[in-house]
């Protein structure tokens, strides 16, 4: 009897220890569950903090570098005007003197003093201003005599410039109406 009794009590004393074991790892398992949704809800939370704080902070990074940007064109502006104020003040010390304004007056007014005498050379309008690389004449050929040089340039294009009709020069007038033809087969006029 002895052993019946160690085995019937071996026996639910082994139970017990199943029982203990399986919930250990249930709640073992229960508490991965929840780690695992706990980390899940706290990586969600943390974005959404990352999120908030950098839609926070973007919009006062945006204005800091529009208004540096603005403050190097502002500069640029100002060191242009600074430029064009020298400028300015230049030209208010030479117009203060009466010498500038004579020479001035002379140059772009064509005035002269009393006593000088005016010359004011023209040039035809396709003929080039001297000193311009096109505007040599052209050399005579040196196997014809001088004369022959001579009546050229006079006889082919008088100075340099050669007898065109303006393009925009209004068409002449129209020629005169002519006496009215007969009709076909009617005798001559006077006959």
């Amino acid at each position: 009897m002895a052993e019946t009794r160690s085995a019937q009590e071996a026996a639910p004393s082994e139970k017990p220890k199943d029982s203990i074991r399986e919930s250990i790892v249930a709640s073992a398992e229960q508490q991965s569950e929840q780690r695992f949704g706990s980390t899940a809800r706290r990586a969600a939370i943390l974005a959404a903090v990352v999120c908030v704080l950098t839609l926070t902070i973007a919009g006062p990074v945006r204005t800091y570098f529009a208004q540096r940007t603005e403050m190097k064109q502002l500069k640029a502006t100002e060191a242009q005007l600074r430029s064009q104020i020298t400028d300015l003040e230049e030209q208010k010390v030479k117009l203060a003197d009466p010498v500038f304004i004579a020479a001035q007056a002379r140059e772009r007014l064509g005035f002269v003093m009393p006593g000088d005498i005016p010359y004011q050379v023209q040039l035809p309008a396709n003929a080039a201003p001297p000193g311009a690389p096109g505007g040599q004449p052209p050399t005579a050929k040196s196997d014809q005599p001088w004369y022959t040089a001579l009546w050229h340039t006079i006889a082919d294009a008088p100075h340099g410039v050669s007898p065109t009709i303006a393009p925009d020069a209004p068409p002449g007038p129209p020629p005169p109406p002519g006496p009215p033809s007969p009709p076909p087969g009617a005798p001559p006029p006077g006959g």
